[in-house]
């Protein structure tokens, strides 16, 4: 191109332009490219010098006529698979991809720069970054926590939002939006050193703003459908009953611009955070704080104990240390590369759990990878004190949340799962007698259930309707999981179908975004587990079951102790709504897991409802 305009001779415009500004658009593009991305993090502000340097050198390379360097530079600067995995490539296109880098920029800018105007973007700055978090792959962390200072930066929005009067509608309290993505966004930037190196003071201040949302854990979601209900989407008449029945609050939408489209999004549940953020600031506490005195009046060993003819069960000191000091809440990261691959469920949840009535959920993903919950897991109950904890809840009253202590018991079990297989049809979940859904108290499963485990099946016979039905116990080790043959696959793939979606780019290539799950074969999910032998003298022994809702990928879990027990040992975990993080330790895990994903040596951290 400039040999051509050489060789027709300078023109009076060409005469006045530098032999800079005479350099071919493409060579432009690689000059800016590498002029931005010669330092990798922060955003392109090394291109204003140069989009300054002449009107023509902007015409060339301004934002709105040059969406193919954006492009280029979000795609050195940011993650970009797990978009083109999770969506389609409408999302990818150079529109799409410049876009995201200018509202990317602009979120990171701020939060870098903070000031009080800022404060009115709160809710867009947290979606990008918790959206980054999600599609992480490391580009896109090192943006968030070496530029952007994302720990600094979340420690201020908390502080800001705490200094917000309690009765406003963006207060701690009240905006559980933002207060939930919040809490995530700490949870997913903390590991085991930045917690440990917490100042006291700030580590004390954070547990006691978290205390609210676990003592009073009944006002907030858990997940992203109301509990009582197993089979969703829900009924059109049970939309105005919903709110008053299940006592939960349905999930919070909100439309959003992502890669330069309009999507809708569920935040996602506020208490599996604060229990995540509580627990692993707790267990540092515990880390600095040497045993009761108390504890030296037990026996010292499980064979001392034995000796002595003490009744089972029965603490010793090995097992209050064993418990006090190395059962551990494992921190989130990139686990054996997966990646942002982990997190897929995650986004599939948000994307299409929003709405508990809609049927039709074109961005419907993996919610449940099978042989999830497989292995031996270990974790802690926290257990309020009765009194304690129905004075703080009583209604009309607001007593302060301060005074509710916990008790610490140790959960250690064995799962299995067991999975009804086509063309079988599944055990049916009975309604509740007293109210709207499922009987949830007995884990979505009839009361009158005859269970009985075979070598490598489950076999559920209703008592009341006479139906029996046998789940092949799944075993991800072999070549073929089941007993008996079948032809399954949990993989999904990406279609597109030609009807309208909102655009501000492409007029003429609209379309709808979806993707089709090739069936597992697998109609529902039973999980039973016992509690770990080596664990049963000291804590107790107990039996589990519990079921997989389909629709989000929700545990439900019912312990029930195998032994005689004191009445209140016995019962109080089917009256307290409990707080329990598990652990898996040794578990042959699935690749993807809800919530954070790791493999067999790993351990997954999760909250389940614990009945």
């Amino acid at each position: 191109m400039l040999a051509q305009r050489m060789l027709a001779g300078p023109s009076a415009s060409l005469r006045s332009l530098s032999p800079f500004e005479l350099l071919d658009v493409p060579i432009l593009e690689r000059i800016a490219f590498y002029l931005v991305t010669s330092r990798f993090i922060g955003p392109p502000s090394e291109l204003v010098p140069l989009l300054c340097t002449s009107r023509t050198i902007n015409t060339s390379l301004r934002f709105r006529d040059n969406n193919h360097l954006y492009s280029q530079i979000f795609c050195q600067k940011f993650d970009s698979a797990a978009v083109i995995r999770r969506l389609s490539w409408g999302r990818t296109t150079v529109e799409c991809l410049s876009e995201e880098l200018r509202k990317r920029s602009t979120t990171l800018t701020r939060m870098r720069h903070q000031n009080a105007e800022n404060f009115a973007h709160l809710q867009e700055d947290l979606w990008t970054v918790y959206l980054m978090l999600l599609e992480n792959d490391g580009k896109n962390t090192e943006q968030l926590c070496l530029w952007a200072e994302l720990p600094t930066w979340l420690a201020n929005v908390i502080e800001d939002k705490c200094q917000v009067p309690r009765e406003h509608p963006f207060s701690w309290i009240n905006d559980i939006e933002g207060t939930s993505l919040i809490l995530w966004l700490l949870w997913m930037s903390s590991s085991e050193g930045s917690v440990k190196n917490e100042d006291p003071r700030i580590r004390n201040k954070i547990l006691t703003r978290l205390e609210p949302f676990l003592v009073q854990g009944h006002r907030f979601s858990s997940a992203y459908a109301p509990d009582a209900f197993f089979y969703l989407p829900l009924c059109a008449e049970t939309e105005a009953a919903i709110p008053c029945t299940t006592g939960l609050p349905l999930p919070i939408t909100r439309d959003f611009v992502h890669y330069g489209r309009k999507i809708r999004l569920a935040a996602p549940p506020l208490i599996p955070a604060a229990l995540l953020n509580y627990v692993v600031r707790l267990e540092v506490r515990l880390d600095e704080n040497p045993l009761p005195s108390a504890v030296a009046q037990l026996p010292e060993t499980r064979a001392q104990a034995a000796a002595m003819g003490l009744s089972l069960p029965r603490l010793t000191q090995e097992d209050i240390v064993d418990f006090h000091f190395h059962t551990r809440t494992r921190f989130p990261g990139d686990y054996n590369g997966l990646g942002s691959e982990r997190l897929d469920s995650e986004w599939f949840r948000i994307v299409s759990c929003y709405d508990p009535w809609g049927v039709d959920r074109p961005l419907r993903g993996i919610f449940y990878h099978l042989g999830s919950l497989i292995g031996h897991w270990n974790g802690r109950a926290l257990i309020p004190y009765l009194q304690a904890h129905m004075e703080a809840n009583m209604p009309n009253r607001r007593p302060s949340v301060q005074g509710v202590t916990w008790a610490h018991e140790r959960i250690s079990c064995v799962f299995k799962e067991h999975h009804c297989l086509v063309p079988d049809e599944p055990i049916s979940a009975p309604a509740e007698a007293h109210g709207w859904g499922e009987d949830i108290l007995n884990v979505w499963l009839p009361r009158r259930l005859e269970i009985k485990h075979g070598t490598d099946s489950l076999t559920l016979h209703d008592l009341e309707t006479g139906k029996t039905v046998r789940y092949e116990t799944y075993h991800a080790d072999r070549d073929n999981p089941y007993s008996r043959p079948s032809k399954m696959s949990s993989e999904w793939r990406c279609d597109l179908s030609a009807v309208s979606e909102d655009s501000q780019y492409e007029a003429d290539g609209e379309y709808e975004e979806f993707f089709e799950e090739r069936t597992s074969g697998v109609t529902d999910i039973i999980i039973t587990g016992e509690t770990y032998d080596r664990e049963s003298p000291a804590w107790g022994s107990f039996s589990f079951i519990g079921r997989v809702r389909p629709w989000d990928g929700f545990v439900v879990l019912l312990r029930r102790p195998t032994l005689p027990m004191r009445t209140m040992d016995a019962g109080y975990l089917k009256v307290i709504y409990t707080s329990v993080v598990l652990l898996g330790a040794g578990a042959r895990l699935a690749p993807q897991l809800t919530n954070w994903a790791m493999r067999v040596d790993l351990c997954y951290a999760r909250r389940m409802k614990l009945l």
